[in-house]
């Protein structure tokens, strides 16, 4: 009994020491969450990791709606490597609403603009490898 104690003791020593988390090496991070007030994104920078999803969430509980598109200060411009964004209208939130995106799967830097919100609802995404 005394042994099998030492044994665990010493287990759970080393593990504690090669700063085991529970979870596995390859876990990926949590997606992350980009929230939209009546007239502004909650940041305007946002770096994710290739292959991540961005999930939009419209915060509002009335109001306007938001059209989100790639691009800059409200025009729409498709930005090779980037994912579809409702196709060429856009994504359109109602107050309340949330979309997750495709994967962003090409690394580089992208724009996400509110065609109602051109000159306050500027996101500039960093997709890294």
């Amino acid at each position: 009994m005394k042994r099998s104690m030492m044994v665990i003791a010493l287990v759970v020593m080393l593990l504690w020491l090669a700063g085991y988390s529970g979870r596995p090496a390859d876990a990926r991070p949590a997606e992350p969450v980009v929230t939209m007030g009546s007239t502004t994104f909650g940041q305007t920078r946002l770096t994710i990791k290739q292959g991540q999803t961005i999930t939009f969430v419209d915060e509002k509980a009335t109001g306007t709606e938001h059209i989100l598109v790639l691009g800059k200060e409200g025009v729409a411009q498709p930005e090779s490597g980037a994912p579809t964004f409702g196709g060429s209208k856009g994504m359109t939130f109602l107050p309340g609403q949330s979309w997750t995106s495709p994967p962003w799967t090409t690394a580089g830097t992208y724009h996400v603009t509110c065609t109602v919100h051109p000159t306050t609802m500027n996101l500039t995404v960093f997709v890294t490898a």
